[in-house]
This record gives structure tokens, C-alpha cells and sequence, in this order.
């Protein structure tokens, strides 16, 4: 029995450009999906689940620069190639493209020989981290629902990651984290499991972040979120987001009862964050600081740790 066809997703808002790809790949043996616009993208992507990803950069509705933010943020550790292609074959486009998250850049029109060319290299380099993913299996997961070690490592792959992107195009990227602290008084009521609240808690947190950010629950009720291409105010705006939402959030097991974050933020370029380790312990610093001062607190690392409580 003959194994099915690897399936390539076309992103182009043109439909001769499309038809160009479709004809192309179908003749170097593929399976060929279409998408008209980026959220077209997005839904076909979920349903259709393609090995490979071709995104024009200029498409109505949303960019192929912000689907494929979006796409890599959702595939976490598991390698999705993504080509750009673009009729803009300048340095600074590919550039964009590559920043982000792209692994490859094609300019448009392009030579067909070429683009089956680079769709074999990026299904290879696909087929390699897949084969080590098998010697090494881990359990099925997802962004903030999924707690262990498996999350832990995936973590960390995933900030160093960002943060050589960060490092290499002179990107800002911030790290937020927050300890959610159920008692009445807002302080830490000694570890005490929120048994039957975590996924309300674990909604709170992806309803205040953007589709692009990460966000990891490492330990139970402690979200540890990375923010690409997020400065100073962003990452300030984001941490008193959840802050004030973190009050709103009803308790079933407490009668009610409504908890408070307390976060610590740390973000690069930062003049004491040259690696990701170092980002990683600066958030670790702050979120200790903050939680030390009771619920509700934010605590900023920028040279040194500020802390202030948000407005409600």
C-alpha cells in the first residue's frame, strides 16, 4: 500500500500565482491546499494539517508575516517550514520574512525547478527533527494546559530560540510571569491546588494575550509567557492586562472567591541580559519580588527591580 502524498498548503491571494504552485508541486508528487487570504490560511491550516507552508507576504485580511507568526506560535516545538515568497525580492523583505519566523524566502516570479528545490531541502530538514522527536517521544501538548518536564524543555527550546532571533535582528522580546494567589488576602495560601479552577485560569491567561505570544504553565498556576517583539510598554501593558483580569476571575472552589497575579517582567535589550538564561533568571527575580509584597504586585527588572501595584 502506497503512502499518501506529503500535503503543501499555498497561502497567495492571487489565483494564477496559486494555480502556478498548485501545478508545480502536483507534478513533483504533492498534495496541494489552497488559502485565499492570512485567516483563510489559519482555518485551512487547523483542518487540513499541511507539512509545509507557502505564505505570500501581501495578503488581505492579515499578512503572511502575521500568519506565520501565528502559525509558529501554535506549533510550539514541532518544526512547521514555512516559505515566503514575495514579489518584494529586496534584502529588507527578506529580512522581515526571515524575522518572522519564516525558514526560507522566495522571491516572486519565481523559477518552479527552485521552488521544488527549496520545499525538498525544508520537508528533509522537517523529516530529520521528526526522526529525533521518535527517539526521543514526548506526550501530546499544548501551550498552557500541559505541566513536567516535557513543558519545561520545550520552554526553554522555545526562549533561547526567541532570543537568538531577538539578539540577531536587533528585536525587542520581553518575558512575563505570573503566579496566580487564590487566597482572600492575596498572599500564597501554601501551595494549595485550585482543584476544579485551572481552566478557568488558564482561559483568563490566553484571553489577554496576543495570538503571536507564549505561554507555558510550568508549575500549577504558574504561567511563565514569552512576548516576541514586545518592548518596555508592551510588556507592561500585557502584565497589568492579566493583573486586572486575574481579579475577575470567579473561584469555584473558593465560593467565588477572586484571586490575585502577582508577575515579574524582564525583557531584552536590557544591558544585564545578554543570553536567554539570563532573561529567564531576571523574571525569576521579579516574580519572587513581587510575590514577597503580597498578591496584586508587578515587579519590573530594568537594571533594577521596580514595584508598584496597577490601577484597578
Amino acid at each position: 500500500m502506497s503512502e499518501s502524498p506529503i500535503k503543501i498548503l499555498v497561502a497567495d491571494d492571487t489565483q494564477a500565482e496559486r494555480l502556478v504552485a498548485r501545478e508545480a508541486l502536483t507534478r513533483a508528487g504533492y498534495e496541494v491546499c489552497e488559502a485565499f487570504d492570512g485567516i483563510h490560511t489559519l482555518e485551512v491550516f487547523a483542518r487540513e494539517l499541511p507539512a509545509l507552508v507557502m505564505l505570500d507576504v501581501v495578503m488581505p485580511k492579515m499578512t503572511g508575516i502575521e500568519a506565520c507568526r501565528i502559525l509558529k506560535a501554535r506549533m510550539q516545538s514541532d518544526y512547521l517550514p514555512v516559505l515566503m515568497m514575495s514579489t518584494k525580492n529586496t534584502v529588507n523583505a527578506r529580512v522581515e520574512g526571515l524575522r518572522s519566523g519564516a525558514d526560507d524566502f522566495l522571491g516572486k516570479p519565481y523559477d518552479t525547478e527552485e521552488l521544488i528545490a527549496r520545499v525538498e531541502v525544508l520537508l528533509r530538514t522537517r523529516g530529520r527533527l521528526r526522526s529525533r522527536q521518535d527517539e526521543h517521544p514526548s506526550s501530546p501538548r499544548s501551550p498552557t494546559s500541559v505541566t513536567g518536564e516535557t513543558t519545561a524543555r520545550d520552554f526553554h527550546a522555545r526562549l533561547e530560540q526567541e532570543f537568538m532571533r531577538a539578539e540577531r535582528y536587533s528585536d525587542p522580546l520581553a518575558c512575563l510571569k505570573l503566579k496566580i494567589d487564590p487566597g482572600a488576602d492575596g498572599r500564597d495560601g501554601g501551595g494549595e491546588a485550585l482543584t476544579g479552577d485551572s481552566a478557568l485560569l488558564r482561559d483568563m491567561v490566553e484571553d489577554h494575550i496576543r495570538k503571536v505570544d507564549i505561554a507555558f504553565e510550568l508549575e500549577p498556576h504558574i504561567y511563565t509567557i514569552i512576548l516576541p517583539n514586545t518592548h518596555f510598554p508592551g510588556a507592561l501593558a500585557a502584565a497589568e492586562r492579566i493583573s486586572r483580569a486575574a481579579t475577575r476571575v470567579p473561584l469555584p472552589s473558593r465560593a467565588g472567591g477572586r484571586p490575585t497575579a502577582s508577575i515579574g517582567v524582564s525583557f531584552f535589550p536590557n544591558k544585564d541580559t545578554t543570553s536567554a538564561a539570563e532573561l529567564e533568571g531576571l523574571v525569576n527575580l521579579a516574580l519572587e519580588r513581587a510575590s514577597a509584597e503580597g498578591g496584586g504586585h508587578i515587579c519590573l527588572y530594568q537594571h533594577q527591580g521596580y514595584l508598584y501595584v496597577p490601577e484597578s
